[in-house]
């Protein structure tokens, strides 16, 4: 769900850079409408910014909504007027729909008569679009949206899960070696696994805050570290080798029918094992999700993202990761 904050500073973004007389913005919030409204006021300082929660209908049919417009402008019009100063300043009047279902108009751009008593361009005709900021509004990599920090607890979670049971593979004696040979980095190429392994038990026992943590390719690289850039050199085709080395590494059985979207999109064009199947989607999500934190740590250097996508995003990445650590804890051994 779109923020206060965030809608303010999309209309400021707005203002900036293309103002009209007439903003007319949607955002869509299932509950708590009144004090979506109530901060959108608190937050906009000099913005001419009026919030309005929509009680009643319409908005559905495209060759009235704009006397859709002028109905909640109308309703609205104390508050416009005590814009009035803020309005000659700011060239324009950002009308801010608060509303509890959706915006289901693909087009909304058509001219308006502004009423008489409106602050500026009073009774001129002009071309309103409404803006969904529901979708629209963008914000940085880093935003509270990607909810980064329960992303990057979740990674080191994934990250324990996979050394305990690589480490329980190593004392039952199941075949890692192919796993570790396709996922060594150059300076630790040939090294014995357990000495690998209890260096990397080291590494995730001095993390002392989850969420602040971030796998490494280079520094001390962990299984999730490993894995990570083992996806970033190979090509696409030649990663269900590495899954399915995982999976016998493993001793995979009994996956949950799971994926993420991010490994569906990366699926391979040939059907494979099961068990392959999932370590393949386990390996191209934690790929996905360190790439994620790691832009999100450089975020200046990258353009900013619907606040939705990024939320839907990150919790996709998230549940995926979340439910394959709890898998990889209930069918280790004692």
């Amino acid at each position: 769900m779109v923020t206060p904050d965030t809608v303010v500073e999309a209309i400021r973004e707005s203002r900036a850079q293309a103002p009209q007389a007439l903003s007319v913005l949607w955002v869509t919030i299932p509950t708590g409408r009144d004090d979506f409204a109530q901060d959108l006021k608190r937050l906009r300082g000099n913005l001419a910014l009026v919030p309005h929660v929509l009680r009643t209908g319409g908005f559905v049919d495209p060759n009235a909504v704009m006397n859709d417009v002028s109905t909640v402008l109308d309703r609205a019009r104390r508050d416009v007027q005590a814009l009035n100063e803020a309005a000659r300043d700011r060239r324009g009047i950002d009308l801010v729909i608060v509303s509890r279902t959706a915006l289901s108009l693909a087009d909304t751009s058509s001219p308006i008569e502004l009423p008489d008593w409106f602050p500026v361009k009073a009774g001129q005709t002009v071309t309103v679009r409404i803006d969904d900021l529901t979708w629209s509004a963008s914000v940085v990599l880093s935003d509270e949206a990607a909810e980064l920090d329960d992303l990057r607890r979740i990674l080191c979670d994934v990250d324990r899960a996979l050394l305990n049971r690589l480490q329980e593979s190593q004392r039952l004696g199941r075949p890692t070696q192919s796993l570790w040979d396709q996922m060594g980095l150059e300076s630790t190429a040939g090294g014995d696994i357990d000495e690998e392994l209890g260096k990397i038990g080291k590494t995730l026992k001095g993390i002392k805050n989850p969420t602040g943590y971030r796998p490494s390719v280079s520094k001390n690289p962990t299984v999730v570290g490993r894995l990570w850039a083992h996806a970033n050199r190979t090509a696409p085709d030649r990663l269900p080798r590495a899954a399915k080395a995982l999976a016998a590494a493993l001793g995979t059985v009994d996956v949950p029918e799971d994926s993420s979207l991010a490994a569906v999109l990366n699926r391979p064009s040939r059907r494979i094992d099961a068990n392959v199947r999932w370590c393949l989607a386990l390996i191209v999500t934690l790929r996905t999700a360190c790439q994620f934190a790691t832009a999100a740590a450089h975020a200046d250097d990258y353009p900013r993202f619907s606040a939705v996508l990024l939320r839907a995003t990150s919790r996709n990445l998230r549940q995926f990761l979340d439910r394959a650590a709890a898998h990889l804890r209930q069918t280790s051994a004692p």
